[in-house]
């Protein structure tokens, strides 16, 4: 049996995502929380402090989506990224990577440290601490080091900052819907693959641990189905963020 290991907090979407993977693909790994302020004490054999990182028999590397690519040469069983659908998967990949992924960062590029955005970033710093305690005062100023981080900065290069957050989210709203399609799964595939599995951990999460009242996504029918549809090929919790932090479960809210 080959030794796995997924490094990174569950913060994280591009973690979140490489932990969908796993778990989609029945493979059984560890995961090995990663401190933000001092990552070098878990990843620094690995030549770098970016995260996601995947160690496979002591081999590692990066980039979420390749990582997508690797698994598939190592645990060809279920694939991700199907050869017959590659051009396409993508293709779609590409807008996962580029549009819907950094757009989760929108709240923390536009800086406004109003109470609702002091409260996501003190409960944020909660569930790193439940992995890797943080001292108190660092946790009390992770807004502020949100706003700074340097990673936050260079999410907003990329962004239309123009267009207002509110615009920002609808748009990518219907175009997440345009690639779901027909379903019953993103590009219209009959199988899941990676697409389905970079996305779906980032729209249930912050409902799972109190960032949400309401799962803001399942106000969409074709989104919700979609996210039926998903959910039966993940565990209970696919987030990788403890199961003592859960506020709230995701079934009930799928089913109603």
């Amino acid at each position: 049996m080959k030794s796995v290991k997924l490094y990174g907090y569950a913060t994280s979407p591009y973690v979140r995502k490489v932990g969908c993977f796993l778990y989609y693909k029945d493979v059984d790994f560890e995961h090995v929380p990663v401190n933000p302020i001092y990552p070098k004490e878990t990843i620094g054999h690995t030549g770098g402090t970016q995260v996601p990182v995947l160690e496979i028999d002591g081999e590692c590397r990066r980039e979420s989506s390749d990582l997508a690519f690797w698994l598939d040469e190592v645990f060809p069983e279920k694939p991700l990224c199907p050869p017959a659908h590659a051009d396409k998967v993508k293709g779609i990949d590409h807008w996962i990577s580029n549009t819907f992924l950094i757009s989760i960062f929108r709240g923390a590029v536009d800086g406004e440290l109003d109470l609702d955005m002091r409260f996501r970033a003190w409960r944020l710093a909660a569930l790193v601490s439940a992995h890797t305690p943080m001292p108190e005062h660092v946790r009390n100023k992770w807004p502020d080091f949100l706003k700074l981080a340097p990673f936050i900065q260079e999410m907003g290069k990329h962004m239309d900052l123009t267009e207002s957050a509110k615009d920002m989210h609808m748009r990518i709203g219907m175009e997440l819907i345009e690639h779901i399609g027909e379903g019953p799964y993103m590009g219209e595939f009959d199988e899941p693959t990676m697409l389905d599995f970079a996305v779906f951990p980032q729209l249930v999460w912050g409902y799972m641990f109190g960032l949400e009242k309401r799962l803001s996504a399942a106000r969409s029918p074709v989104i919700k189905d979609w996210m039926r549809r998903v959910y039966v090929h993940l565990p209970e919790n696919p987030t990788l963020v403890l199961n003592e932090m859960l506020v709230n479960p995701l079934t009930p809210a799928l089913k109603t």
